[in-house]
């Protein structure tokens, strides 16, 4: 894929699990889609140094939509985890809803990148709580 004009250089990953969560929902909450775009993306490394620009806009902007949250906090979880990919589970407050949602993280350079989010769990941002 073409890398959209961006630099091949990015800031270190971060040393943990949790402090990369907490980077890429502080970027959610600050509606920072660049800084998302150098917190997420898979072993190949940050999908804003490897993805098309306009494709991962798109992406970026659904999930900064569907995580938008007033504050989070982590929550012990039990969905399946390796020590490559462990699974943090967030629970999100927002306008009195608090989905839990699992992410993924990947090894990424001796630091983490989250890799995958299960949107679904958090429900839709428009909807009021059930």
């Amino acid at each position: 894929m073409a890398c959209g004009g961006r630099s091949s250089t990015s800031a270190p990953q971060p040393a943990s699990p949790t402090a990369a969560v907490e980077g890429f929902l502080a970027a959610v909450k600050a509606n920072d889609l660049p800084a998302m775009g150098q917190r997420w993306g898979t072993g190949r490394g940050p999908a804003a140094q490897w993805m098309d620009r306009e494709v991962l806009h798109q992406r970026l902007t659904v999930i900064q939509t569907m995580l938008m949250h007033e504050r989070f906090a982590l929550e012990p979880g039990n969905a399946p985890s390796t020590p490559d990919n462990p699974v943090l589970h967030v629970r999100l407050f927002r306008q009195g809803c608090q989905p839990v949602v699992p992410i993924t993280l990947v090894r990424y350079r001796g630091g983490w990148l989250v890799q995958n989010i299960a949107l679904e769990a958090a429900g839709n941002p428009a909807r009021s709580c059930q």
